[in-house]
């Protein structure tokens, strides 16, 4: 392993969003029971998670849960064992504003800008984002809808469509049925994110380094789901970024890339970065250029520098004050 476990808890924790129980099992210590509040945290967190998709259920909304307790049950057996920051909803175009009614409902306002009213403000989100966060004042939850898995365009939109409408599952939990990705799918999902924020947070490798531990998956599935969705790069950069801390984890299926140790070199700096954001405009540049070099295609890089400008446009939404 690498120089992880002379980090301090302070810094897997704040820094990384590590749980104290995944700090235990990392530095072979037990000091999580004196971090309860933690636990109790992501307990009610959990419990909120399940009230909110039983009001979607209601009323008759299809959504995919991502990340949070689910995969935390998937992967440890235990809903709370994994730090969520918020809730992800998955849900299709035509329910976000039923999805948004049922947050506001209950409780929630947007963090940042308001869902917009104005036809054409609404189309430029659509497009160009992939998500709206909201928070619940009186329980600090953050919850955040997404209308698309990821904001740039890393393949045809016809093809991740299909990707994920034929690659989906059941499970139960907390006595429930709730539709998820398949193990092949799930993994490369959590890749692509780890991949797309250039690995800042070892939360996500932590993720694919125990689901490949943990879940079993197809290598011949999930290595056509890879060439479907352009992911080469990604699973190439996250096979070098596991060796580097996790050297015993099993490598992942993949063709070798052109061009991963460099990224590898810009990630490690991101992982190892005491401090990740406020960047300086260099600083930003390179990101923007790991960014713009993470899939092949000019679609691809056009859409990358449509989220960068579309970044600063949002600033221009109002904030609706019939939320508070």
């Amino acid at each position: 392993m690498h120089n992880l476990t002379n980090s301090s808890r302070e810094f897997l924790s704040t820094r990384h969003r590590l749980s104290h129980q995944q700090i235990d099992a990392l530095l072979n210590e037990d000091y999580s029971k004196t971090h309860l509040s933690e636990k109790y945290g992501q307990l009610f967190q959990v419990s909120e998670f399940i009230r909110l998709s039983d009001e979607f259920r209601k009323e008759s909304i299809p959504f995919t849960p991502l990340k949070g307790p689910v995969l935390s049950q998937r992967l440890y057996n235990d809903p709370s064992y994994r730090y969520s920051n918020d809730l992800d909803f998955l849900v299709s175009t035509d329910s976000i504003e039923e999805a948004i009614e049922i947050l506001k409902n209950n409780g929630y306002i947007p963090q940042y800008f308001s869902w917009p009213k104005n036809y054409r403000k609404k189309r430029r989100l659509l497009r160009l984002s992939n998500q709206i966060l909201f928070v619940n004042p009186n329980n600090r939850i953050h919850v955040e809808i997404h209308w698309k898995l990821f904001k740039t365009k890393i393949c045809n939109p016809e093809v991740l469509t299909e990707v994920l409408r034929s690659n989906s599952i059941e499970i139960t939990f907390h006595e429930r049925n709730f539709q998820v990705f398949n193990n092949e799918l799930e993994l490369l999902y959590l890749i692509i994110h780890g991949g797309l924020h250039t690995w800042f947070r070892l939360k996500w490798l932590f993720d694919v380094r125990d689901f490949i531990e943990t879940i079993p998956f197809d290598p011949e599935k999930f290595i056509q789901l890879t060439d479907k969705l352009n992911a080469h790069r990604m699973v190439s950069l996250c096979n070098e970024v596991l060796q580097k801390y996790f050297p015993e984890c099993k490598a992942l299926p993949c063709k070798p890339c052109p061009g991963t140790n460099r990224r590898l070199k810009f990630t490690t700096m991101q992982v190892e970065d005491n401090i990740y954001y406020n960047k300086n405009f260099l600083e930003r540049l390179r990101t923007y250029w790991y960014q713009i070099r993470s899939f092949p295609g000019f679609q691809f890089k056009l859409s990358v520098l449509g989220v960068i400008y579309y970044g600063k446009y949002l600033k221009t939404f109002e904030f609706d004050q019939t939320w508070k």
